[in-house]
């Protein structure tokens, strides 16, 4: 008798949290780096012009389409500082190969040590020319 009459008993609810503000506490930001850049034997290709500023952000992807000849090696750098400037750092990402049918899907989440001024560099370090599309993503 006691359990029936506590299960129809009405109880309230008090909520002690406040609603969560999806909008303010995750912005993203997606920016076109390369578009079909063609990157020549021994050379490489810088993007996006004039570089980004991503302060406040803090998850960083990147993705790459890299279409060439099979085997072709190639390298990521992050760059950061005023384009060209002797201040300009340099830090490694990756390197790799392009796949099998000459076709390379590059994903990766990475580390920005220097959030103004920010490039990335693919260099190619083969002997056959290969282009490049490439996306960043980056969450605050």
């Amino acid at each position: 008798m006691k359990l029936k009459k506590l299960l129809t008993k009405t109880h309230s609810v008090r909520i002690v949290n406040n609603q969560l503000d999806v909008d303010v506490t995750a912005k993203s930001f997606l920016v076109a780096i390369f578009d079909g850049n063609e990157v020549s034997p021994g050379g490489s290709a810088i993007g996006p012009v004039g570089g980004l500023d991503l302060a406040g952000y803090s998850e960083y992807r990147l993705t790459l389409h890299l279409v060439g000849e099979e085997g072709t090696p190639f390298s990521i750098q992050e760059l950061y500082g005023p384009a060209g400037s002797v201040d300009q750092v340099r830090f490694e990402v990756s390197n790799g190969r392009i796949g099998p049918a000459g076709i390379l899907n590059y994903r990766a989440i990475f580390e920005i040590f220097g959030p103004e001024n920010l490039f990335i560099q693919i260099k190619n370090d083969g002997d056959r020319p290969f282009q490049v599309d490439g996306t960043l993503y980056a969450v605050r």
